[in-house]
């Protein structure tokens, strides 16, 4: 008689268990989702950084996707071998590529990755001047934020440089004091390539060459670069500048390289 009292409590308080899931409200799903990484093409780092800037890498930047043949011919896997650049497209810039011991792509804790997202709409900013503490402050930004710089960035044409308002250092320090979670921008990256090609024929310092980068990779704060379709964060136009969402969380996630100074990343934008 005990047994099956017994059985009988276990079995009412695994019914109320399961109900209990059951009744509980579904998950929030965002309303929308919006892709922030252009897709992989062969070309796409030659459209997006142009001839110049690969040529200053050493590199033609072309993606190559080369199928893997089987030691029998008549077998067939569909694998395929795949070269990119480790700052391919939609980007994470990883504290490996400047400061030794710097976390690589696979040893960068993903919650630094996803957090809310703060738009600064910066398209109206001057792509001949640098971003200063000032622009950033028309911007709330709280600690734990996602900030997502948009600035408008268009490829070069033919052998230019590309040409865009890069981060002051002052501006780095800034968002490292503000203790963001992450960095996020159209830029392909957040100090002029020009500048840095100066810099290194001056025989500049390492710590000078990229200053820039060095306040946020020390306060361990991810960058990620050469994200697309930021015009897509708006509920709509106003005075000719972006209307931000009012809830929006931001997600890339890299490929986990354990040695790398940087990986491709999937981002994207969910609004709700």
């Amino acid at each position: 008689m005990r047994r099956l009292a017994r059985w009988f409590a276990v079995a009412t308080l695994c019914g109320a268990i399961l109900a209990g899931c059951h009744d509980s409200p579904p998950l929030p799903l965002p309303r929308k989702v919006v892709d922030l990484s252009p897709p992989l093409t062969a070309d796409v780092d030659v459209r997006r950084l142009g001839s110049r800037t690969l040529h200053f890498f050493g590199t033609d930047g072309h993606l190559r996707i080369t199928p893997v043949l089987p030691a029998e011919s008549e077998y067939a896997f569909g694998v395929d071998s795949i070269e990119l650049l480790s700052h391919t497209g939609a980007h994470l810039d990883a504290p490996s590529r400047l400061l030794r011991g710097g976390a690589h792509p696979a040893e960068i804790n993903l919650d630094r990755l996803i957090g809310r997202l703060i738009l600064a709409d910066l398209r109206w900013h001057d792509r001949h001047t640098e971003l200063q503490i000032s622009d950033l402050e028309q911007t709330p930004i709280a600690e734990g934020d996602v900030l997502v710089l948009f600035t408008g960035y268009e490829p070069p044409r033919g052998d230019k440089w590309p040409l865009f308002a890069p981060l002051s250092r002052q501006a780095s320090e800034y968002l490292a004091a503000k203790r963001i979670r992450a960095l996020a921008t159209d830029l392909p990256t957040i100090v002029s390539y020009e500048e840095i090609d100066k810099r290194l024929h001056n025989h500049q310092p390492p710590e000078e060459v990229w200053e820039e980068y060095l306040p946020l990779m020390q306060a361990q704060i991810p960058i990620i670069a050469g994200l697309v379709n930021l015009d897509a964060l708006g509920s709509g136009e106003a005075n000719g500048e972006t209307k931000p969402e009012a809830r929006m969380v931001f997600e890339a996630f890299p490929l986990p390289l354990v040695e790398a100074s940087g990986a491709p990343v999937r981002a994207a934008a969910l609004i709700y």
